[in-house]
Order: C-alpha cells, then sequence, then structure tokens
C-alpha cells in the first residue's frame, strides 16, 4: 500500500485512496463487470486534466468539510443540471444484515446451523457470544456473515483442519 506524505490530512487521504483503493478495487470491479457485459466502461471523472486539477489546484475545502463532501462538484454541477436533480441521491447499496440476524430474523436460524454445526470449524460458545452480542445491539453481523462465508467455503471444498 503507498501512503502520502505530503499536504494536509485531505490531500493525504485523496492521494492514499486514489494510488490504492480505487485503483485496485473499485476500478478492478467496474472493469470486470464490463468485460463480463461486452461493455467499454469509461470513467470522464479520472481524466488527467481533472485529476491534475484536483490534486493541484484545488483547496481541500472546496472537497470536503464535516457536514458536506463533493463541495465543488456539486457547484459545478448546479450550473449544469436542472435545479430538480437531487444531488444527494448517491448511496451504497448494502443490506440489512443487522437485521437479518436479530433473534426473528430472516436468516439467523441459518447463521446458527452453519456455525453452530458439531462439525464447525469454529468454537461454538465463541458463536454464542457473537449472537448475543447481536441481541445486546453490538455490531456483530459483518463478523458473523464472514465466519460463515468462510464456513461454507470449508465445507464446500472439504477443508480439514
Amino acid at each position: 500500500m503507498r501512503w502520502s506524505i505530503s499536504g494536509d490530512l485531505i490531500q493525504r487521504a485523496t492521494r492514499t485512496d486514489f494510488e490504492n483503493y480505487l485503483v485496485k478495487d473499485i476500478l478492478v470491479k467496474v472493469d470486470r463487470a464490463s468485460m463480463l457485459n461486452s461493455l467499454e466502461v469509461r470513467a470522464p471523472l479520472l481524466d488527467y486534466r481533472i485529476i491534475d486539477f484536483a490534486f493541484s489546484k484545488l483547496p481541500s475545502s472546496m472537497k470536503v468539510t464535516q457536514v458536506d463532501k463533493k463541495i465543488f462538484l456539486k457547484k459545478v454541477a448546479k450550473n449544469l443540471l436542472p435545479p430538480e436533480f437531487d444531488y444527494a441521491r448517491k448511496q451504497g447499496f448494502s443490506i440489512p444484515l443487522h437485521s437479518w440476524l436479530q433473534k426473528n430474523g430472516t436468516y439467523r436460524n441459518f447463521f446458527e446451523e452453519v456455525l453452530l454445526d458439531k462439525n464447525s470449524f469454529f468454537d461454538q460458545k465463541y458463536v454464542m457470544n457473537l449472537f448475543k452480542g447481536i441481541d445486546k445491539g453490538r455490531a456483530n453481523s459483518e463478523r458473523l456473515f464472514g465466519l460463515v462465508l468462510f464456513e461454507l467455503w470449508r465445507k464446500n471444498y472439504s477443508i480439514k483442519f
């Protein structure tokens, strides 16, 4: 992983994201998904002139504050897009995993069957504590999700330890 060491916190975080997360994660996923569907995809905001402007001329205060994001981009868009355009509409996709794993949740029984099976790799006491934690409002759902995926993978490929 490459870390940026110059500039203020926003500049360093932006540069680090650009050189790592964007290149090694986001663009790879877009490339694979587009190739799978025989599409040629472009990312117009990654034009070298825009990147140069964003990193060398645009001050951090025009990028993000504690209460607002994409400040400059929204200002430009307001000059180009209709007034009724919803600037807050983009949201990441997420699933209601926490609610699914509540006591009467949609997938609670499935997760328990997988993780509390006598042949499961994981310690049943530890797993039960994760479920109890969810019942008390703790954020254990992603941890349990990872354990279930691992256990299903292990069973599918007959991996023994």
